[in-house]
Parts: structure tokens; C-alpha cells; sequence
């Protein structure tokens, strides 16, 4: 049905895997999380790790930035 709306010359269906982390920016964005912006010593206390979560997932886009492209 929706497809019956849809100018076939503007739009583009890509049917995905089930499962493409590669695809998918929350996960590019949570494995640059614990790769990059999270210390070892950020783990010690669920508190501190919280913290630093929060205060990363804050700053995206003001100081912290991420590269979505796989070029």
C-alpha cells in the first residue's frame, strides 16, 4: 500500500539484513563511545561510568564529533 503512494523515480527500496550494526549510526555512535571517549578508569563505579556517559553523549556535535562515512 505504501509503495502505491511512492513516485518510483524519487525514491529508492533497499531491503537491509537483519542485523547491519554497520548501518546503523547508534552503533557507530556507542562503539566510538567505548572505544574513544570512555577511559579504563571511567569503568571503576557504575557512577563514574554513568557520569562520562552522560557528559559524552552531551557534548556530540559541540565537542565531540563522529564520522558516519565508511569511505
Amino acid at each position: 500500500m505504501l509503495l502505491q503512494n511512492v513516485n518510483h523515480e524519487a525514491y529508492f527500496l533497499f531491503y537491509l539484513p537483519q542485523y547491519s550494526p554497520e548501518l546503523n549510526p547508534a552503533e557507530t555512535l556507542w562503539r566510538i563511545l567505548k572505544g574513544k571517549w570512555i577511559r579504563p578508569a571511567d569503568y571503576n563505579t557504575k557512577d563514574s561510568l554513568f557520569y562520562c556517559t552522560n557528559r559524552a553523549l552531551a557534548s556530540v556535535g559541540t565537542n565531540l564529533f563522529v564520522n558516519y562515512s565508511y569511505a
